[in-house]
């Protein structure tokens, strides 16, 4: 895939799973990319898909030479990285097979890598750049596992599912079952095998313990049970165990020379791969918490790449200061997943991040889900689903909100955790609203100090909320994707009437007419025949327009009244037709066969349209073009499940979460300006070396952008996206245009402002 600027990564590196090494690297793989540390400067590179690698999903990693490394993926794929090159061999991951392809393991031995997958052993001419052979360990052809391989004397040792076989390499037979002998004792499953000080070692499982044992003379003899293992290397005549929480390191004679239970600056270790390295005799880590971790004598020094604290990430929310993200999570009938209170910062340069040391269960907070910010300040809150809010600035400020200090409500009388709050946002005086689940007074408002219980029949004891949605007028928008009762599911909407802390005037419809007098009628999303379209909101978004727009599972819904709700007794739900333009005179719905996740408006009111399982959708202003699509085939998305979309107010940059991390999109719509104060133009000058846009900013929404010759000639004339305008330096008819200086006119949409700069091009 070709790299593009436009894109960044924003993944954690910290769970890390495979360590390799060469005379000046080290390389620590995690499951969505590669961090390399330089062993003489402790500078560290990252690799991902935004920046070369071909795939997430990291499985195997090993060094080859010159500074070489080989990748192996879930999905088959396999990639070679160096300092400054990284080549795809997609072969086995296009080969069309029954069954799991995974990348388990790589042996390098001469000039060929012995690769040890799900299927087959591949074998691999790194410099050809292919796969030249395929060993089918498996009775008659059929695929098999293999784990780990390693060569002695001319022969070849596999660890597979039905044991520890051998073959010769000189054999014909070796591409097929015949040419293997099973050595071990049984044909129970073994995950690893290695040479040390001239004998096989192998790791075995029997029942639920793993067996490291050792062959010599024709008999095993055993040298570690344990009911954990993850990895066996030998590197320097020292053979290493590591069994997660603990590293054990083994002489010449498979006697216990070395442990590490803790390191130098915690107590927890959590060892996925060790390697021994003859650099300052240290062992290197591949560590689940710290990223790598290089262990010696004297001292234990991890080292990370900057980045989100981990890959989970239910929301995102942009303020002028930076971009937030959740690691909390729900289950498909909005049950906890009990992870710990956990979220991250970007400052627009880079990520800190807060997590608790606290476990997450149903005694504890836990599970942040969404977030909102104060639309007076930049104070941000986040629900915990079980442990109330989280009001924050930054990842120094926090503090907590739940039942013992506020106006929320636990479910249970108990000790048991659970003040859930599925939904949150703010009105235009900064006071925060927020869900309750299941209790009674399911809304409640946090004015400055003060906590506010809003009584609405619709709401009481309902089980969840979706993320609530305040427009500009301050009407409430709650969707209810689950109640208990059928009848609550849709959308509730709440007109405060001007008194946005007092809910005696207030008028609400939902799916659900009650007696109170306050109770408008009913609220469904009806089309144009009053048919339902669908009863599950997944997502809302107001436009520049005014127009509230729905993500739904039938796709994106708008309606184009939303001040009219509670003055019509069925207020129509759009659905937009998009033309195929294909001589058909046909249309279909936009997105009509996905579940829309999330719906995000960029400052020229383009919409961003996040999928659960085709990526992400730019669409014009009225949704009838697309004008880009992005998933895992043609672009870094590392995942076609988005989760969220926020969009920085100051760059317009568009952070995705995905169920897989966080990337971001520079794109060209940022939020327009209220006036033409601090317009101007870049690069200025305009060197004959550019390659690009020339970036008008500073404009209002919607400006209009006149280009002329200090004569008054036209040479470009178009309409700003949001707050920026560009121009490729280009004349009307596609011509560059020469050397001299240009004048820029902009004028509000309504004529009322307008200015000029100029630009000097010099080619």
């Amino acid at each position: 895939m070709a790299q593009s600027s436009k894109w960044s990564d924003h993944f954690s590196y910290r769970n890390a799973s495979h360590v390799a090494e060469t005379e000046t690297y080290v390389a620590v793989s995690s499951e969505m990319g590669l961090m390399l540390l330089n062993k003489l400067n402790q500078d560290i590179r990252t690799f991902s898909k935004v920046n070369g690698l071909s795939d997430v999903d990291i499985t195997a990693l090993q060094s080859i030479s010159d500074d070489r490394f080989i990748i192996g993926y879930a999905n088959g794929n396999i990639d070679v990285v160096s300092t400054d090159l990284v080549y795809n061999i997609p072969d086995f991951k296009l080969k069309q097979i029954q069954g799991a392809k995974q990348i388990n393991h790589f042996y390098s031995y001469n000039d060929k890598v012995y690769c040890s997958t799900d299927y087959a052993l591949l074998v691999i001419d790194v410099n050809k750049r292919e796969i030249s052979d395929t060993y089918f360990l498996g009775y008659n052809a059929e695929s098999l596992a293999i784990y780990q391989t390693v060569i002695d004397s001319g022969d070849l040792y596999a660890a597979t599912d039905r044991g520890l076989l051998k073959a010769d390499l000189s054999d014909p037979l070796i591409v097929y079952d015949e040419g293997w002998n099973l050595i071990s004792t049984s044909s129970v499953p073994h995950f690893a095998v290695n040479l040390h000080e001239g004998s096989i070692v192998s790791v075995s499982k029997i029942n639920n313990n793993y067996q490291c044992s050792y062959l010599a003379n024709g008999q095993w003899s055993n040298i570690k049970t344990s009911n954990r293992f993850s990895s066996l290397s030998v590197y320097a005549g020292k053979m290493v165990l590591s069994l997660l929480t603990r590293v054990e390191v083994y002489n010449e004679n498979f006697n216990l020379a070395h442990s590490i239970d803790d390191y130098t600056f915690d107590d927890n270790v959590v060892a996925q791969s060790v390697i021994y390295s003859s650099f300052e005799e240290a062992y290197f880590i591949a560590d689940s918490n710290y990223g790598i971790v290089m262990s010696s004598n004297d001292e234990d020094v991890h080292y990370l790449a900057n980045g989100p604290y981990s890959n989970n990430c239910f929301d995102l929310h942009a303020t002028s200061t930076g971009v937030y993200s959740t690691a909390g999570g729900l289950t498909a009938i909005y049950n906890n997943l009990n992870r710990p209170i956990e979220y991250s910062y970007f400052n627009n340069e880079s990520w800190d991040s807060y997590k608790s040391t606290t476990p997450g269960n149903g005694y504890t907070s836990r599970d942040l889900i969404r977030i909102t910010s104060s639309s007076v300040n930049d104070t941000v809150y986040m629900c915990s689903w079980g442990g109330g809010i989280y009001e924050i600035e930054g990842v120094n400020s926090i503090t907590h909100f739940d039942e013992t200090n506020s106006g929320l409500q636990d479910i249970y009388p108990d000790t048991r955790k659970y003040v859930r709050v599925g939904g949150i946002a703010s009105d235009s005086k900064g006071n925060i609203w927020m869900s309750n689940a299941e209790v009674d007074a399911g809304v409640v408002i946090k004015s400055g100090s003060e906590w506010h219980r809003m009584n609405y029949d619709t709401t009481d004891d309902v089980h969840s909320t979706g993320q609530f949605l305040i427009t500009k007028d301050d009407i409430v928008w709650i969707p209810i994707p689950m109640s208990g009762t059928g009848d609550k599911h849709g959308i509730m909407v709440i007109n405060p009437n001007g008194t946005l802390l007092d809910d005696s005037d207030d008028q609400y419809k939902s799916g659900l007419v009650t007696n109170d007098p306050r109770n408008a009628g009913q609220f469904q999303l009806w089309d144009e025949d009053r048919n339902v379209i669908t009863k599950l909101v997944l997502s809302m978004a107001e436009d520049k327009n005014g127009y509230v727009w729905f993500g739904t599972d039938k796709g994106v819904l708008v309606n184009y009244r939303p001040w009219a709700i509670f003055s019509e007794d069925y207020p129509v739900t759009s659905r937009i037709k998009v033309p195929r333009n294909d001589g058909s005179n046909l249309a279909d719905y936009l997105l009509e066969e996905e579940r829309v996740s999330c719906i995000a408006v960029d400052g020229a009111n383009r919409k961003w349209i996040g999928t659960e399982a085709s990526g992400i959708y730019l669409v014009s202003e009225d949704g009838l073009k697309t004008y880009q699509s992005f998933n895992v085939d043609n672009s870094p998305l590392p995942s076609n499940t988005i989760t969220s979309i926020a969009i920085s107010p100051v760059s317009g940059e568009v952070f995705i979460g995905t169920a897989k991390g966080i990337v971001s999109y520079k794109a060209k719509a940022t939020e327009g300006d209220d006036s033409f104060n601090k317009i101007y133009a870049y690069p200025n000058p305009v060197r004959e070396d550019f390659a690009g846009d020339i970036t008008i900013t500073g404009l209002i929404e919607n400006s209009n952008v006149k280009i002329t010759t200090v004569s008054g000639k036209l040479v470009h004339e178009t309409k700003s996206l949001g707050g920026k305008a560009y121009w490729n330096g280009t004349n009307l008819v596609g011509e560059k245009v020469k050397t001299g200086v240009y004048l820029v006119y902009v004028s509000a949409e309504d004529g009322g402002q307008s200015a000029v700069t100029k630009i000097l091009i010099v080619r």
